[in-house]
């Protein structure tokens, strides 16, 4: 084994090398570091921080879990489990990777300003970098062991370009409609899919309507919703504003509740 390793070069050692046994959870919180251009908090990820995150995120590695449905408003982290997802399987898990938006345009955004970011702050990422200027393109990011193309959910011929194993189609009740003669943006990015057995799916939009897209699928769903415990008795339950939040009647000072 001794005269192996003085054999094997750096990269083959790596080649060899068992990934970490670590959840996505897991993962980000070593390794991911939140941009200080694009987050509130930025620096090391902490995954106590946004705790109703954790189950989302471990779900993608879960051999059972082939697609995940999630349906959550604005500004609660959806984002950035995605990104950590994406990331975990850059590092751990490698396979031809797309995200879709509903335009080309937002696509670009997401790949330049939050996934670029991402990678050149992580060391674990990092490393997977080709080191070539070309391999950081807009619509595409190519590293050592895969690729993540990024689309718009209105160019049909991007979503059926190429075969993945990982699809992460984001804000899908923003996608433009389609008639029946046209094709299914979702359907034909889910179809570049069917030649991975470990295929991974993650669907994420804020709603719109019960007939909106992320509803269905939700509602074809385990319909799975995060609980937190009664501070006085500790039964859990599900926190909304018409069964569990209260202010005190006497407290008229906003600024007063919030600190």
């Amino acid at each position: 084994m001794n005269q192996a390793v003085e054999i094997w070069s750096e990269i083959e050692r790596q080649a060899w090398q068992l990934p970490e046994a670590l959840t996505v959870s897991e993962w980000a919180d070593r390794h991911r570091v939140l941009d200080p251009m694009t987050s509130a908090e930025p620096g090391q990820w902490r995954t106590d921080r946004t705790p109703y995150l954790r189950g989302i995120m471990d779900a993608f590695t879960d051999p059972f879990v082939e697609e995940i449905t999630l349906m959550m408003p604005a500004q609660v982290g959806k984002t950035e489990a995605i990104l950590n997802m994406m990331a975990y399987a850059m590092d751990q898990d490698p396979g031809p990777m797309m995200y879709v938006s509903a335009r080309a345009d937002d696509a670009e955004a997401v790949c330049t300003n939050r996934v670029q970011p991402m990678i050149k702050l992580s060391e674990a990422l990092r490393r997977h970098s080709t080191g070539r200027q070309d391999s950081l393109q807009q619509d595409e990011i190519e590293l050592d062991r895969m690729f993540v193309s990024f689309v718009g959910a209105n160019s049909p011929a991007a979503l059926a370009s190429k075969p993945i194993r990982y699809l992460f189609p984001d804000e899908t009740d923003k996608y433009p409609a389609f008639s029946g003669r046209e094709a299914d943006p979702i359907k034909l990015a889910r179809e570049r899919t069917n030649t991975f057995w470990n295929r991974k799916i993650v669907k994420s939009s804020t709603p719109t309507t019960r007939h909106g897209y992320i509803s269905r699928e939700y509602e074809q769903s385990d319909n799975q919703k995060f609980h937190v415990p009664c501070p006085h008795c500790g039964h859990y339950q599900i926190l909304t504003f018409r069964t569990g939040v209260r202010f005190p009647k006497e407290e008229r000072n906003p600024q007063r509740i919030r600190d």
